[in-house]
């Protein structure tokens, strides 16, 4: 087969999802749990084969291909993980519709990482908690997905603790010195966000509240989104954030993360965040499908309707 024809097929293969069910996605997930953790150095290598832009064309493929789970490949920017399972809801009085409406429940496949390759307390570490959504409580239902990207700080931080952090879908940059080492990949990364249309900094919530809603006109979506560890789940000292949250950690085997959203700006500069859910976790596993095979795809920008 020609490339010409692969790229098609590809392409093909991208246009014709069908949807998935929890089941088959998180068995695939399950599957091969590793013996000992991974690590994987970035370098400008990593993002490019010579002269092929590897990293421009992971953008556009987050962009375009919709399903679930694809064939092996390798992560450029948040290549380490620990993939989580649970139920989303909304349990209070909401505007909104779709996946924010009030009382929605459903499946929940979350992927927590960190950019690059920091993943050990006392190094600047940027959390990333991506979700994508189920729309049913069968695990058996094929269903269309929704996915969102949550981040706490681009550069990173040295917090402590994953649980500790706010995560959402427009995060600061931040700065830290360690970055200067590495300017030349961070304006790489960049510039293969915009040119694939992927806004580097703001991560859209429209596909979730137009979900379910016949005309995208009538949608009402959030214009922010948190997530917050809940602290009554309490909190796991350990050096790597993937030993962190291994649930079996955690009361009763629980994680729970609240969810906010806002629309406005206080005259603090503060979000108006206003609690209007949660994610609760009772699974998780460090995987090579975590890392190399579960897909989530990056909503590109337009603009969309807020209150």
């Amino acid at each position: 087969m020609s490339k010409e024809q692969h790229d098609y097929m590809r392409g093909r293969q991208a246009d014709e999802y069908e949807g998935s069910t929890f089941r088959e996605v998180r068995d695939q997930v399950f599957s091969d749990p590793y013996d000992t953790l991974p690590q994987y150095k970035i370098t400008l290598g990593s993002l490019y084969h010579g002269v092929h832009n590897a990293l421009l064309e992971a953008c556009r493929r987050a962009l375009t291909n919709k399903q679930d789970i694809v064939e092996h490949f390798q992560r450029l920017v948040h290549p380490l993980g620990i993939s989580l399972t649970g139920i989303w809801e909304v349990t209070e009085d909401t505007p909104y519709t779709g996946l924010f409406r009030t009382g929605t429940r459903c499946r929940i496949i979350v992927r927590c990482s960190t950019l690059l390759d920091q993943t050990l307390q006392g190094q600047y570490r940027g959390f990333a908690f991506a979700g994508k959504l189920f729309p049913t409580l069968d695990p058996d239902e094929r269903v269309k997905t929704a996915d969102f990207f949550t981040i706490d700080v681009l550069a990173g931080t040295q917090a402590k603790y994953f649980t500790g952090v706010e995560l959402s879908n427009h995060p600061p940059l931040g700065f830290n010195r360690g970055l200067l080492k590495l300017f030349w990949l961070i304006n790489a990364t960049f510039a293969a966000f915009i040119r694939a249309n992927w806004n580097p900094v703001m991560r859209p919530l429209y596909q979730l509240g137009e979900y379910g809603v016949p005309d995208e006109k009538l949608a009402r979506t959030p214009r922010w989104m948190m997530v917050k560890g809940w602290g009554g789940s309490g909190q796991v000292d350990a050096q790597d954030y993937r030993d962190e949250l291994m649930v079996e950690k955690y009361k009763d085997g629980k994680l729970v993360f609240q969810v906010y959203t806002a629309d406005e700006k206080l005259r603090t500069g503060d979000r108006d965040y206003k609690r209007i859910g949660q994610i609760t976790l009772d699974e998780s596993v460090r995987s090579d499908s975590c890392d190399h095979r579960l897909k989530y795809r990056h909503p590109p920008l337009k603009k969309y309707r807020i209150l």
